[in-house]
């Protein structure tokens, strides 16, 4: 339609609408593009979004691992310590507690770390679309420093260990029903997070069995430099998250503990 009216325009020399249909050809063309460019932009904008809301939710899971870490390794130091106390004569206590606190001293926090939407970002290099420079810097930071490499922990656990060859099979189940975590605990619970091995500890029967490890405990020679070395490691643990505690609170939306 447009090439016959240009066609007839120039065989009657009619220069003025032969230049109108070009405009108007130029003008469709440039439209067309600008049209593509700005559904682009709008499919990209939509991804970013997408993307940023994703990794926003990753990094406040691993902020409330990292706040579970801090908290959780206290009281594992914690009990280390009154267990070693109690075995080093700087306290008393009866065979019960004695047992529960030193097997809470062999306690892990294990809840891997969460980089699914951190490592499509690089895997797919849309890096770029996370428009928040503080959150991608952090993202970037936190990732790319491998937490399981950098942690305090003997990854042999010697201590741990060394209480399974001290304890009674029937005995230690009580002890990992009862003593422990909740299975149950899931990510973002923060009410939960204060009392993970503070509970009471409430196991009916087993005296005999309790008595046992008790007695190991205190004559063992090797148990004690390992409780003492737990104790150590697991208050490092804690108080080495203070750093990522404040760089997530300088780049997350606050969260209620």
């Amino acid at each position: 339609m447009i090439l016959s009216r240009i066609s007839k325009a120039v065989r009657e020399q009619n220069w003025f609408a032969v230049a109108i249909e070009f405009v108007i050809v130029i003008l469709g063309v440039v439209i067309g593009f600008q049209v593509t460019a700005w559904n682009a932009q709008r499919v990209a904008n939509d991804r970013a979004e997408v993307l940023t809301a994703r990794l926003i939710e990753d990094m406040q899971a691993e902020q409330w691992r990292v706040i579970g870490v801090t908290t959780y390794y206290e009281q594992v130091a914690d009990n280390a310590q009154r267990a070693l106390d109690t075995l080093e004569g700087r306290r008393e206590t009866d065979d019960r507690t004695l047992v529960v606190e030193a097997f809470r001293a062999t306690q892990i926090f294990s809840f891997p770390v969460i980089r699914t939407t951190y490592e499509e970002l690089v895997s797919t290099g849309t890096i770029d679309l996370i428009a928040d420079d503080a959150l991608i810097a952090g993202a970037i930071e936190y990732y790319e420093t491998g937490q399981e490499e950098i942690s305090y922990q003997n990854p042999d656990r010697p201590y741990r260990f060394a209480f399974f060859a001290l304890a009674e099979r029937d005995l230690y189940d009580a002890l990992a029903d009862t003593c422990a975590e909740p299975r149950t605990l899931t990510i973002g619970d923060y009410d939960a997070l204060p009392g993970l091995l503070l509970s009471a500890c409430e196991i009916e029967g087993h005296d005999e069995a309790f008595a046992q490890i008790a007695q190991r405990l205190r004559t063992s020679d090797t148990i004690r430099p390992l409780l003492r070395q737990r104790a150590v490691e697991a208050s490092l643990e804690s108080r080495s998250q203070a750093y990522w505690l404040d760089m997530f609170r300088r780049i997350l939306p606050p969260v209620s503990e």
